[in-house]
């Protein structure tokens, strides 16, 4: 029994450093609570004309691509397709590796998250940031499979780009729409309530879901911004990777953090290191990527082998709906329709 014991934890071990040369090759978590009153003001708030750069709207929305976190399931990778095809993109969905059990129990006994499928969407993030740097990107747009956005996305990420500029201060600069003069642009999450002591470039933008139907976990973006107004600003609190762009330094930044394996959630862990100051972090608020939740609400893929359904016979036939999102791209290429989340 001794000489297996050994055995055991020599795999291991072999196992765990296998991951670590994987990286380096390109615990609980505390959420805070930010609670904002009616009186506070956002400071140094811009709100300025400024040139066009249309490159932004391209196919690739000013990036050098746009690439999706999938493991393949049909409604998902479907709806992506319908959507890209509605408004006028390119999607590209980077075939993941397979890894092995032992290589995921591994990972996860490295210390950034306990559940499985957490340990796998670790994983398959860092294998896109990899893709990003072994790509040679300048920059490149990182969204998960289930994501969606407005037919218009073309539209609003040239007023995006022309504020991200404006924020950091940056010229037009050819190859280049959106400066360089950031690391992480947070496009699609749940949730980043402004500093009011940061500066804030703010927009028109008609694509905007009017205040009384949009949902977050942090409604202090509505009180504010005027009706029909965009922003940018420092990310301050950023939750969920719906979608975020990399520069090619970010991306090299961002490996570089998640191989220390520290910070729970991938979200969390890129949470904490804009927070940290480690990547220099923009968000655009409200966000225009969201989730996109399926018919009969959000079955997951592994609730459903519980109960020994077919993922795409149960989920992706009917109409969803997405929040936050006035003309869904994904509802459209599918069914012809919108789908706003009824508030």
């Amino acid at each position: 029994m001794k000489h297996v014991k050994v055995v055991s934890i020599g795999v291991l071990t072999t196992i765990t450093l296998a991951f670590l040369i994987y990286v380096a090759q390109y615990s609980s978590y505390d959420f805070p609570v930010w609670s904002f009153s009616e009186a506070d003001q956002l400071e140094d708030v811009c709100e300025k004309p400024v040139h066009r750069d249309w490159s932004a709207g391209n196919e690739t929305l000013g990036f050098d691509a746009l690439l999706a976190l999938s493991r393949g399931t049909k409604w998902r990778v479907d709806g992506i397709h319908a959507a890209a095809a509605a408004s006028g993109i390119t999607v590209q969905i980077p075939p993941q590796p397979g890894w092995s059990e032992p290589f995921i129990k591994a990972f996860q006994d490295f210390g950034p998250v306990e559940a499985h499928g957490a340990a796998m969407a670790w994983l398959a993030h860092i294998d896109l940031l990899k893709y990003v740097i072994a790509h040679d990107y300048g920059s490149a747009l990182i969204m998960e499979d289930d994501v969606d956005w407005d037919v218009r996305i073309r539209n609003q990420t040239v007023l995006i780009a022309d504020a991200v500029r404006e924020l950091t201060g940056q010229r037009r600069e050819k190859g280049a729409p959106y400066g360089l003069q950031w690391d992480v642009l947070w496009m699609g999450h749940c949730s980043d309530p402004p500093n009011a002591d940061d500066p804030m470039v703010v927009f028109e933008d008609e694509t905007v879901v009017e205040h009384a139907k949009y949902r977050g976990l942090n409604r202090y973006i509505t009180d504010v911004l005027p009706e029909g107004r965009r922003s940018v600003h420092h990310s301050w609190n950023p939750v969920c990777t719906f979608a975020y762009a990399v520069s090619a330094r970010g991306a090299r930044k961002l490996l570089a953090q998640a191989s220390l394996g520290k910070g729970g959630a991938f979200d969390l862990m890129l949470m904490h290191a804009c927070q940290d100051k480690v990547v220099d972090c923009i968000t655009v608020n409200p966000e225009i990527f969201d989730a996109y939740h399926p018919a009969g609400g959000d079955i997951s893929e592994v609730r459903a082998g519980d109960h020994h359904e077919d993922i795409d016979t149960t989920v992706g036939q009917g109409m969803g709906s997405t929040d936050n999102i006035l003309r869904s791209a994904r509802c459209q290429g599918l069914f012809g329709e919108t789908c706003l989340t009824n508030a």
